[in-house]
């Protein structure tokens, strides 16, 4: 009995998973107009920005995602932050499953006085931290008193 029930377990597993791979190439088409605020179909972490006289500090909640998971970009007066969370262990014959995984994308809009060189990022704790200093501030220690 445990057996048959280890096989079907599994085999509803692979099912899940294939299901969820059509979903994620159908929702992520590349004809996605950006302008929309994100990619249907995807998780967005959690974000606080705040506004300085020298800077916008950008606060992103990215537990369970590895530094070499995210990319960041700064064009336009905007901030782009995307990458994916990959599911935790390999057993993925779930009890229960509260926590989204696969790609995600944050636009955030810093407006025209954001600058496009001088970028800074911090990735502590689950917390991704990034300060885009605004045009013509000078640069001295960048994330201090983060």
């Amino acid at each position: 009995m445990a057996t048959f029930r280890k096989v079907y377990l599994e085999e509803l597993s692979r099912i899940q998973e294939r299901i969820n791979s059509l979903f994620e190439q159908a929702m992520l088409s590349s004809e996605f107009d950006e302008r929309e605020g994100g990619v249907p179909g995807t998780w967005a972490p959690a974000v606080d920005v705040i506004e300085t006289a020298e800077a916008f500090l950008v606060y992103a909640e990215l537990s369970g995602v590895r530094r070499e998971d995210v990319q960041l970009q700064v064009k336009d007066g905007r901030l782009e932050i995307s990458g994916r969370r990959q599911p935790l262990g390999e057993n993925r014959n779930f009890l229960r499953m509260e926590r989204s995984y696969g790609p995600f994308r944050r636009m955030i809009e810093l407006g025209s006085a954001a600058g496009t060189g001088a970028v800074n990022t911090a990735f502590e704790q689950g917390i991704l931290r990034v300060e885009v200093r605004k045009r013509g501030a000078a640069i001295e220690n960048p994330l201090e008193g983060l």
